[in-house]
């Protein structure tokens, strides 16, 4: 079934499960090791890594400026940036970008982390199908529109909701590849 094919209570509902998914990213495992050591990458601003213009360009729709957060400090930190065009006549979008530390000796391990406390927390429904391609191990869950990818000692989840044209992920990886690509180097 095609998003834009579904009822407006079954958006609604997606929304809902969204917060849960990026909170259990937040309190996954690897973050106590981050906290634990007292060591990890600097803060970045989400909004910084996706833009305006990333989003118009790969949706082709004009979203309003961005509604950045940030959250913590010093080893644990999150930058989170939302996008959406609530402000049009268009068919609703919203995009968002959380990004942090994982903690975790190398990607891969983080990945590995991260899906375990998924199944643990949420149960298998909510383990996200790999996906080949990206900088990083990546997963993707297309009920929740989420695309997680671990690059060097950073967690990104992409997030897309809304009713457009396209496959959700092939329009996500793009804008994975653009945020991975302005990350700092570690």
């Amino acid at each position: 079934m095609l998003l834009s094919d579904r009822k407006p209570r079954s958006t609604l509902a997606g929304f809902r499960l969204v917060p849960t998914l990026l909170l259990a990213g937040m309190l996954c495992g690897p973050c106590a090791a981050v906290r634990a050591e007292g060591a990890g990458p600097p803060p970045v601003d989400a909004c910084a890594l996706l833009t305006k213009a990333d989003v118009d360009a790969v949706y082709g729709s004009v979203v309003g400026e961005p509604n950045g957060k940030e959250l913590g400090s010093g080893p644990f930190w999150v930058s989170m940036c939302n996008y959406d065009n609530a402000h049009t006549d268009a068919p609703m979008l919203s995009v968002g970008l959380l990004v942090k530390p994982h903690g975790a000796a190398d990607p891969a391990q983080a990945y590995a982390d991260y899906v375990d406390e998924l199944r643990r927390e949420l149960g298998e429904a909510a383990v996200p199908l790999p996906v080949e391609g990206l900088a990083g191990p990546a997963g993707w869950d297309a009920d929740t529109g989420q695309l997680a990818v671990f690059v060097g000692p950073y967690q990104v989840i992409l997030t897309s909701l809304g009713r457009f044209a396209g496959d959700r992920l092939s329009l996500a990886k793009p804008l994975a590849e653009r945020v991975v690509g302005r990350l700092p180097k570690p």
